[in-house]
């Protein structure tokens, strides 16, 4: 039987401090070319202030910004270490998503990305516009359906 990780790459978008996304940051890029599906897990921390908009910005290479995927997402329900934690909202299509920081401080945001929503682009690259005051984000991808499965899957980073 195959282990989860012979079938999922997973990904660390930040380092585990995070990054302040009250500045205009993207988190690191990702290439799904040997993947059909990511997920992307975002924990946003208590010190979350102000508005921010995400998109999720597709290209050819690491770090570009060809365009705007459209993507899916789901917000938990409650926040961390609430019995519903991790219970998820219904799922969402979106361009942008704007953050309204009283509804996702110390919650969990998926957002899902099918392969064929890339538009042909590889590189995928999660970013915040850097309108909020403050908010502390820590993120890692999950890249599922391989197109090989390899005991040993190779990086999706530059």
């Amino acid at each position: 039987m195959a282990k989860f990780t012979q079938n999922n790459l997973i990904v660390p978008l930040t380092d585990q401090n995070g990054v302040d996304a009250a500045d205009a940051v993207e988190l690191d890029s990702f290439n799904m070319s040997k993947y059909g599906h990511a997920t992307v897990v975002i924990m946003f921390a208590g010190t979350v202030t102000g508005d921010n908009v995400l998109t999720v910005e597709r290209a050819t290479s690491d770090s570009g910004d060809s365009s705007d995927a459209t993507f899916h997402y789901r917000l938990a329900s409650a926040v961390f270490g609430a019995a519903n934690s991790d219970v998820l909202g219904a799922d969402t299509a979106a361009a942008t998503l704007t953050l309204t920081a009283a509804t996702y401080q110390n919650k969990m945001l998926v957002l899902e990305l099918d392969g064929d929503e890339t538009g042909g682009y590889n590189w995928i690259t999660v970013d915040f516009d850097g309108t909020a005051s403050a908010g502390n984000v820590t993120a890692l991808a999950i890249l599922s359906e391989p197109r090989y499965a390899e005991a040993i899957m190779d990086t999706s980073l530059a």
